[in-house]
C-alpha cells in the first residue's frame, strides 16, 4: 500500500556522474510525469507548495516544498484536496534529487524518508 502511495508522489532518476545540472529552471512551473502503476501525473510546483493531481487514483494532494540544496527537494504533504474513492494516503517525507537535466525535462532520483525504496521518474514541463 505504501509503494502505491510513493509512486503517487514524485520520482527518481538514473546517476550521472559529472554533468553540470541546470535545476533553477526546474524549481517552479508545471510538469507531467508518468507512472507505470498511476498513470500520468500533473504537478505544479511554486517556491513553497507543489499540488499533485492523479487523474487515474482521482487524487489530488497539494505539498510543502523545501529545497535542500540546489538540486534536492523535501515534499511533505499538507493537505488532500481530493480523494473521492478514499485512497489511503499517510504522513511522509519524499526525498527527490534532480539528477539529469535536458531542455524540457528532468530525472529525479526519490526515496521516501525511512523506507527502503527508491524511484528514478523523468519529468516533461508543460508547455
Amino acid at each position: 500500500m505504501k509503494y502505491i502511495l510513493i509512486s503517487l508522489f514524485l520520482a527518481s532518476y538514473i546517476s550521472v556522474v559529472g554533468q553540470d545540472l541546470d535545476c533553477d529552471k526546474f524549481k517552479t512551473g508545471s510538469f507531467t510525469m508518468e507512472d507505470p502503476k498511476t498513470g500520468i501525473n500533473y504537478i505544479s510546483r511554486n517556491d513553497l507548495t507543489q499540488i499533485e493531481y492523479v487523474p487515474d487514483l482521482g487524487v489530488k494532494v497539494e505539498l510543502n516544498v523545501k529545497w535542500v540544496d540546489n538540486c534536492t527537494l523535501e515534499l511533505t504533504l499538507k493537505d488532500i484536496l481530493e480523494n473521492p474513492n478514499n485512497f489511503p494516503i499517510g504522513e511522509f517525507t519524499l526525498i527527490s534529487e534532480i539528477i539529469e537535466t535536458g531542455q524540457d525535462f528532468y530525472i529525479m532520483e526519490s526515496t521516501v524518508a525511512d523506507m527502503d525504496l527508491k524511484m528514478v521518474r523523468k519529468f516533461f514541463v508543460e508547455k
